[in-house]
C-alpha cells in the first residue's frame, strides 16, 4: 500500500547521529509513512548503525560518495506517497511533526511547500536559539529573494510538484534547497507552521570556507534568475549583488559578518536568540 508520507535523508558518515535521526521518523504519531535513507558512501559506522534498527517502513540504499544532492535525488527518485518530507541525518523531528504538516496540507491545497519553526541546538544538545520564519505566503516571497526562509530539515512539499520543477539540481553541491524554493515558489504557494517540530543540530565543522563560497555563489546565480525572470522587480537586484560582494572578503570577515547577523535577528517569542 501507498503510504501517506515519504521522509527521504542523505548520510555520509553520521554514525554519532543518524540512529536518533531514523528513530524520530519511526516514532512519528502519523505512522503511515516510509523512510527512504541513502548512504552517500560512508566509511564510519553508518551502514552498521542503520542496519541495527529493524522497521519494515525503513529502506536503506548505499551508493558510491556522488554528494547530498544526488542521494537526495535517488531518495526522491524512490519516493511513493504523494507528500515527501525531508529530515537530515544528524537532526530530530518532534513527535507531531509529520502529523501536523499532513493535516496542514490536507486542509489547504493550494499550498505545496510547508516549513516548520525549529529548536537550533549544539552538538551538546543545549539550545542555541529557537528559529521561526514567516508564516503565511506574502511574507515568505518578500523574504526569499534576500534569505532562505525555510528550514531545509523540516520541509514537507507535494511530490507531483517536485516532480514538475526537476527536484533538485544535481549541479549543486550547496544551497540546493534554496534553488529548489525559487523554482517552486512559481508553481505554488508557501508557508511554515509556528510550532517548532524539528530540533536542528549545529555540528562543528558543518560549513567550510570552500562551501561558504559555493554558497554564496548559488545565492547570487538563484537570485538573479529570479529578478532576470520577472519573478521579483529590478530594484531586488540588490539582492543579488550581495552574495557577489560577500564573495570577495576575506573568509574571517564574512564570518564576522554572519555572526553579526545572527545577533541582530529578533528574538524568538520564546525570548532566547
Amino acid at each position: 500500500m501507498t503510504p501517506r508520507v515519504s521522509v527521504v535523508m542523505g548520510v555520509r558518515d553520521g554514525a554519532p547521529w543518524v540512529g536518533e535521526a531514523v528513530r524520530s521518523v519511526l516514532v512519528q504519531t502519523l505512522g503511515d509513512l516510509e523512510l527512504i535513507v541513502v548512504d552517500d558512501g560512508s566509511t564510519d559506522a553508518t551502514p552498521d548503525v542503520l542496519a541495527a534498527i529493524e522497521d519494515p517502513r525503513l529502506r536503506v540504499e548505499r551508493q558510491a560518495p556522488e554528494g547530498l544532492t544526488r542521494a537526495l535525488n535517488r531518495a526522491l527518485a524512490l519516493a511513493r506517497a504523494d507528500l515527501v518530507a525531508r529530515l537530515d541525518a544528524d537532526d530530530v523531528g518532534l513527535p507531531q511533526r509529520l502529523a501536523r504538516q499532513h493535516a496542514f496540507l490536507a486542509a489547504h491545497a493550494a499550498v505545496g511547500l510547508l516549513g516548520t519553526a525549529a529548536r537550533e541546538v549544539d552538538a551538546a544538545g543545549r539550545e542555541v536559539r529557537v528559529l521561526r520564519p514567516p508564516e503565511d505566503d506574502a511574507a515568505l516571497r518578500r523574504l526569499l529573494i534576500r534569505r532562505n526562509p525555510f528550514v531545509h530539515s523540516s520541509v514537507m512539499v507535494r511530490r507531483a510538484l517536485l516532480e514538475r520543477v526537476g527536484g533538485y539540481d544535481a549541479r549543486l553541491a550547496v544551497a540546493q534547497d534554496y534553488d529548489l524554493w525559487m523554482r517552486m515558489a512559481a508553481v505554488t504557494r508557501l508557508a511554515n507552521l509556528p510550532e517548532v517540530l524539528l530540533i536542528r543540530r549545529l555540528v562543528p565543522g558543518r560549513v567550510t570556507a570552500r562551501r561558504d563560497s559555493e554558497r554564496l555563489a548559488t545565492e547570487c546565480r538563484v537570485r538573479w534568475r529570479a529578478v532576470r525572470a520577472g519573478t521579483y522587480p529590478w530594484w531586488c537586484a540588490v539582492f543579488a549583488v550581495r552574495p557577489a560582494l560577500a564573495l570577495a572578503l576575506p573568509t574571517l570577515a564574512r564570518r564576522a559578518l554572519r555572526r553579526r547577523a545572527h545577533r541582530d535577528r529578533p528574538r524568538s517569542r520564546s525570548g532566547k536568540v
